[in-house]
């Protein structure tokens, strides 16, 4: 609650997130509302100094916190983290005490007949390390957010652009370090799995010399009428486990067929998309983290185009939320 007699905070928001040495950071002028989102500054700072902003968002790295999925205990709302804590124990290999749980619903308020909790387990010593080190860059930090949520905010708004909104779409971010799968249907999350990054996809994809191992056809090749072109380039371990995935869901989820794959990284993404598409065969498309912002996007600071957004592409997804719904 803001006291009437108070001041009248700033609307701006800013995320944040630890990247090596350097922090990545995006500001905006306000939470997502009616009109688009305007990026007012972005891209990487090489030393602390404040970014006033009335709320900032801090963003924990993958490898300080599991997702963890479990049934919905039969307790009152307000229980659900305190009855969470005794299910994981089991699950994890660190104390309980050590950690930090939030949960949200699988899919929302969607009813099943026996509904599902995804489980964040976030080591509270990481917690503690990202908002002290934050703290240089603002004194607001109020919120902790994930990656899953963060790319599950970005394919919503796309879905959404694509008059997709009702429909099972999926997200797959791609960087140097991570490569994390998401699943939405109606701005809600369903699924997320983290897979194995494939080198050897995205040197394809970047056409690096040696990189495409079908150019040289083996000597003795003929044309089979009615077979399959195999070109002898190895399949992707990435598009194996994309396809898993996909088996689970249209197991787990029959009603909601997947329409579409969209594909946020970096560089070079139409052309992943395109080698991702033909090995998986289903639409593929590149995700442009900086169009779902207002028009005038300014450049990045403090680094490349393409430095800055592997840096800030999951802060982008974090800079959509919305999160109003108390468990």
């Amino acid at each position: 609650m803001r006291w009437p007699w108070s001041p009248r905070g700033n609307g701006q928001r800013l995320l944040l997130r630890q990247a090596g040495e350097r922090h990545a950071f995006v500001l905006t002028d306000a939470a997502p509302g009616a009109a688009p989102v305007r990026l007012l500054r972005w891209g990487l700072l090489d030393e602390a100094r404040s970014l006033p902003a009335g709320e900032a968002i801090a963003l924990l790295d993958p490898d300080h916190y599991q997702i963890l999925k479990v049934d919905t205990p039969h307790v009152p709302p307000e229980e659900l983290k305190s009855a969470a804590r005794w299910q994981i124990k089991e699950l994890i290999d660190v104390d309980v005490a050590e950690l930090t749980l939030d949960v949200m619903h699988v899919g929302g308020d969607v009813e099943r007949a026996q509904r599902q909790l995804f489980v964040v387990a976030a080591r509270s010593s990481a917690i503690k390390a990202l908002t002290t080190g934050a703290a240089a860059l603002s004194e607001r930090i109020g919120i902790v957010d994930i990656w899953e949520t963060a790319l599950r905010n970005l394919l919503a708004a796309r879905a959404r652009a694509d008059d997709l909104a009702a429909r099972a779409c999926a997200a797959v971010l791609l960087d140097e370090r991570h490569c994390l799968l998401v699943i939405c249907a109606g701005d809600e999350l369903y699924y997320t799995r983290r897979l194995e990054r494939d080198a050897a996809l995205l040197a394809r994809a970047r056409g690096e010399p040696g990189a495409a191992a079908g150019a040289d056809l083996p000597l003795g090749f003929e044309y089979q009428p009615g077979g399959a072109f195999d070109s002898g380039t190895e399949e992707s371990p990435l598009v194996v486990e994309l396809q898993r995935s996909i088996d689970v869901w249209e197991r787990s989820w029959p009603e909601l067929p997947l329409a579409r794959l969209y594909v946020a990284t970096a560089e070079h993404g139409p052309e992943v998309a395109t080698l991702i598409q033909r090995e998986l065969g289903l639409r593929t498309i590149a995700l442009d983290a900086l169009a779902e912002f207002a028009p005038g996007v300014p450049a990045p600071e403090g680094g490349s185009q393409a430095q800055a957004l592997a840096a800030c592409l999951p802060l982008l997804g974090a800079a959509l939320r919305t999160e109003t719904r108390k468990l």
